[in-house]
């Protein structure tokens, strides 16, 4: 359940857009719907096209290593409609303009088309609709001192309830945006480089998924 755009990326420019530093809905865990190890690799696929891309499981992880102007999605067999999804992500490149992260309620025909809840090597943030051709921003990108940057480790949480959508990093609130475009499809993960010749390379392990829904008592 894999498929690679090698589009346009990321359309609209990176700059600071006034967001709130704390959410505006809060939200309850249900029942746990994935635990993922990545130790036997069931339900997610490998692909692999020469030395521009290769994805799939290895040490216990999910890896995503692609190379050239290009993103690149992996979708679980897991289908969901509100869910929070949590995994440890970590940057193996040195090159740090590049975004990586989580999706939800993607498209089963693995069209392209989903939330994807984006962080970057140099500190930026952003949630993201896909139409398999782009990333089109929701929230533009806007950097995060919660973001640890660099080939580091980062823990990242994707909220999506109803047309709630949230990003939180490292336990720390981060943005997040109402959109209604899609109701439920799969989970995933992603990886964007926006520039021809450079590399990204970045792993996740831990990812667990909950049924969820939004605390009517507050954040």
């Amino acid at each position: 359940m894999l498929i690679a755009c090698f589009a346009a990326i990321l359309a609209a420019a990176c700059g600071a857009l006034p967001h709130q530093s704390k959410p505006t809905a809060g939200y309850l865990y249900h029942d746990l719907l994935l635990d993922e190890t990545f130790e036997s690799g069931r339900g997610w696929r490998r692909y692999a096209d020469g030395a521009e891309l290769w994805l799939g499981v290895a040490a216990g992880a999910y890896r995503i290593e692609l190379l050239g102007k290009q993103y690149v999605w992996t979708q679980h067999d897991q289908a969901a409609d509100d869910v929070v999804i949590e995994g440890q992500a970590r940057q193996l490149s040195t090159y740090d303009h590049n975004a990586y992260g989580l999706a939800c309620r993607l498209d089963p025909a693995n069209s392209g088309r989903g939330y994807f809840f984006l962080i970057s090597g140099d500190g930026y943030a952003s949630i993201r609709w896909g139409d398999g051709r782009a990333l089109r921003a929701i929230v533009p990108a806007f950097p995060s001192q919660s973001i640890h940057q660099g080939a580091a480790r980062n823990r990242i949480r994707a909220i999506c309830i109803g047309d709630y959508l949230a990003l939180w990093v490292n336990d720390e609130f981060v943005t997040e945006a109402r959109d209604r475009r899609a109701a439920a499809g799969h989970v995933g993960l992603a990886g964007v480089m926006n520039y021809a010749g450079k590399e990204l390379r970045v792993e996740f392990a831990d990812l667990r998924v909950w049924s969820a829904a939004l605390d009517e008592r507050g954040s």
